[in-house]
């Protein structure tokens, strides 16, 4: 989603959340205090709070938040936080022995590893961190050498959290480097192939005989690749488990007289799709929604193979400056089959590149199709591997009156003023289907360095541990050790199934709220049955209705961890957007505001001393 439409759905939202927070925590000290001090006087302390709050804000010092960080940093560090390094690298150590090196997608394996390791390692460290100093130092007594002096208590909140966010960002940069080359050497491979081991071939290209050698490399980390010399002595190396090969040496240069083959390409990319819109047209040509096969789950839908049913994905604004040389097609599509068929082959669908006809909101063509359209150019299409295909500048395609021709695909098959193609994909084999969804098909852009797009993964898991410590300084203001370490833990939680929670709150998700399936758990009832109508079945739900009404309220206040997830762009090969992260800085600096304001006013309240 662009920024500036993000921000124009959010900023009302946050600003509503902020207003209501405010007027909450006025509401609950005011309350708090008429019960001590009565009415007039609690709405006079409330006044003189807020009237001391803006004198702390307005002479913060700069200098005694730093010096309140360091002190928060030098603590963290004669708790011997550094063990959690520790533990990490002895994970690295021994993850080699357990990470399955015959995985058909090994670079998805050891980067999720790596990155889901270090963000629990991390955040657990931000929980235990931020969530005992503050109440250990108010129970030491050592809290008095500071307020003593003329630190105001917003320093003492900033400061901390600055403190123990400079602990994990350190400990996390640490980790990130490690990871890379724990990553990069986990992958790190080659293969021989001897000239004696190569097949000749026999090729008939445009009625000439030319000779070819084809043969398989050595078997490493649990593949071979398939090595072919053309006529003209170029080699190419096939595409096994996610990546290929250079070649590094060949039998002239190399001592043992073999190909060899150099470091592994692909593995670690940063792609940048050019995504499009998806619509369909059924079995008999017109418009339709795609084919349901029975899956619950319905973000694909199907085409059926053998018919006049296609999925068609509409690409806007493909200018010739973006792809000078053509179009780099990539998709990942799903296979139904009715029968089983030969496994292995696959099935063969086609691709087809067509100028987009004028067509009303239904999809239905207005006047007569005057559509420019490529000859359809056949792949094989397989369950969770990806097929890549370069369509060149210059193709052979077909005029609306069937004559055919070269033709220049931003010339004739793009729409010259709103620069919009469409691709075409059907299934040629009856009695079988193809999935697909909108994310399975995009154009690959140039791709982005890879290192680069790693940081920006481990940046992400920085941001959760700036909003995790922030949450934990804040419960320290007003809870004792444990208790604000189970509130920090609680909103970690309840932040990754925060759509979980929606879903069973709303009744999205059946088998009712906390009591209900208490109730369901004794009497050994299945989420699907309901249960006997009576009083307290009634009593049961009303119950629910206000618990799941409080759950509901407090996890809108609670960050929402699952969104700072980019952990799944960086094991897949794709780039995070920019965009993207701007976004998550924002929520993390909202978030920063809102626990540091919360906890200040926590901390200011609070008896420290007599």
């Amino acid at each position: 989603m662009p920024l500036l439409e993000w921000l124009r759905l959010n900023l009302p939202t946050f600003a509503i959340g902020l207003i209501g927070v405010v007027v909450l925590g006025l509401l609950i000290g005011f309350l708090a205090g008429a019960l001590r001090h009565g009415p007039m006087g609690s709405l006079r302390i409330v006044l003189q709070t807020m009237s001391a709050a803006l004198v702390d804000f307005r002479h913060s010092s700069p200098r005694r938040i730093f010096a309140i960080a360091r002190l928060a940093f030098q603590e963290s560090l004669r708790r011997r936080v550094l063990v959690v390094f520790g533990v990490f690298v002895l994970a690295l150590l021994f993850a080699g022995w357990f990470l399955d090196p015959s995985s058909k997608h090994p670079a998805r394996l050891y980067l999720s590893f790596v990155l889901t390791s270090t963000n629990y390692l991390v955040l657990l460290l931000a929980v235990f961190l931020s969530a005992f100093s503050l109440p250990n130092d108010i129970k030491n007594r050592t809290i008095y050498t500071i307020v003593t002096k003329p630190v105001r208590p917003w320093e003492i909140v900033v400061g901390r959290m600055l403190g123990f966010s400079a602990v994990g960002t350190t400990l996390l940069i640490l980790m990130c480097i490690f990871s890379y080359f724990f990553v990069k050497r986990g992958l790190q491979h080659s293969h021989q192939i001897a000239p004696q081991e190569m097949v000749n071939q026999t090729l008939d290209i445009d009625g000439d005989s030319m000779e070819q050698q084809t043969g398989e490399s050595s078997l490493t980390m649990a593949h071979r690749h398939e090595v072919t010399v053309g006529p003209d002595g170029r080699v190419s190396v096939s595409n096994e488990h996610d990546h290929t090969h250079a070649i590094a040496e060949t039998p002239e240069s190399s001592r043992d007289g073999e190909y060899l083959l150099g470091k592994p390409k692909g593995f670690l990319e940063a792609r940048v799709p050019v995504r499009g819109s998806l619509r369909f047209i059924d079995s008999s040509g017109a418009p339709g929604s795609g084919t349901n096969v029975g899956y619950e789950n319905k973000y694909r839908k199907y085409i059926e193979g053998g018919s006049l049913a296609a999925a068609i994905w509409t690409f806007e604004d493909v200018r010739p400056e973006d792809f000078p040389e053509g179009l780099p097609i990539e998709m990942t599509l799903r296979v139904f089959r009715t029968f089983q068929g030969d496994i292995e082959q696959g099935l063969t669908g086609t691709i087809q590149l067509v100028k987009p006809a004028l067509r009303d909101e239904n999809g239905i063509l207005i006047g007569p199709d005057t559509s420019w359209r490529s000859e359809e150019i056949s792949f094989p299409a397989q369950d969770y591997t990806t097929f890549r295909r370069f369509i060149p500048r210059k193709i052979e395609a077909r005029d609306p009156q069937g004559n055919e021709k070269i033709v220049d695909i931003f010339e004739e098959l793009t729409d010259p003023e709103t620069g919009s193609i469409e691709i075409w994909i059907r299934c040629l084999d009856s009695g079988q289907y193809l999935g697909m969804a909108p994310a399975d098909l995009y154009l690959r852009a140039s791709d982005r360095p890879f290192w680069l797009n790693f940081i920006k993964g481990y940046t992400s898991i920085w941001f959760q541990l700036v909003v995790v410590t922030c949450f934990g300084v804040m419960f320290s203001t007003i809870l004792s050790g444990p208790v604000a370490m189970m509130s920090t833990l609680a909103a970690v939680v309840m932040g990754f199934f925060k759509n979980f929670v929606f879903d069973v709150a709303s009744g999205e998700l059946p088998g009712g709220g906390p009591l209900e399936s208490l109730v369901r758990l004794i009497q050994q009832v299945g989420q699907m049955t309901d249960l006997a109508p009576g009083l307290g079945t009634t009593i049961i739900t009303r119950i629910d209705d206000v618990l799941m009404l409080v759950i509901q309220t407090v996890s809108y206040a609670m960050p929402d961890c699952s969104i700072f997830n980019t952990s799944g762009f960086v094991a897949y090969g794709f780039n995070i957007p920019g965009e993207l992260m701007v976004q998550h800085f924002l929520i993390t600096l909202a978030y920063a505001i809102v626990a540091s304001i919360v906890g200040y006013f926590c901390l200011r309240t609070r008896e420290i001393a007599a």
